[in-house]
């Protein structure tokens, strides 16, 4: 179980850093999206949940391919409302939709997982980081609708707070997964 969570771990620490050299990502996703199947593969016997979410990284993997180059997207003054706009945009919403399923899933087979005696210190704090990440996933997609009514006065903020609360939310995940790791790794030994 330890090293099918480190391939995990590492594999969403590789999704998410998001380095780009000339619009080339240097951390490709697709590769994180590897390890992290790598993982869930080792997890399958603990829950099914973990074959579900085999099956959004899956399509993670092969979405995030052409994603390595990072397209350039600048707004002067208000946004227009192009057929790229909305491509892009929903891309990135369906990227995002199947991203909360993966780990949706992956939470759902860790709270099965606490269900043994050494893991339910890990319990409440998974569930309420997994309705916290669900409800942040939520608003963040909804509120940049609100692009093309709003004043950017009013709207960046909002944005601001939602990045700056949704990558304290992703490094809580990565330590939620290291938590389980190192639970694992006792049990391993006892």
């Amino acid at each position: 179980m330890a090293s099918a969570l480190n391939k995990i771990f590492w594999g969403t620490l590789l999704v998410f850093l998001d380095f780009h050299i000339n619009h080339f990502d240097i951390f490709p996703d697709f590769l994180g999206y590897l390890f992290i199947y790598l993982g869930l593969a080792g997890l399958v016997s603990y829950s099914n949940h973990f074959s579900k979410a085999k099956l959004y990284v899956l399509l993670l993997a092969v979405v995030s391919v052409p994603l390595i180059y990072q397209f350039e997207v600048t707004f002067v003054g208000q946004p227009q409302l192009t057929t790229t706009t909305f491509l892009l945009m929903g891309m990135f919403t369906v990227i995002t939709l199947i991203h909360l399923g993966f780990v949706y899933h992956l939470m759902r087979g860790l709270l099965e997982i606490t269900q043994e005696v050494s893991f339910q210190p890990l319990e409440k704090k998974t569930d309420h980081l997994l309705r916290f990440y669900i409800i942040l996933t939520v608003s963040s997609q909804i509120i940049p609708l609100f692009i093309f009514i709003l004043p950017e006065v009013a709207l960046l903020p909002i944005i601001l707070v939602l990045a700056i609360v949704s990558f304290i939310v992703e490094i809580m995940l990565l330590v939620l997964i290291r938590q389980f790791r190192s639970k694992s790794l006792e049990q391993d030994m006892n």
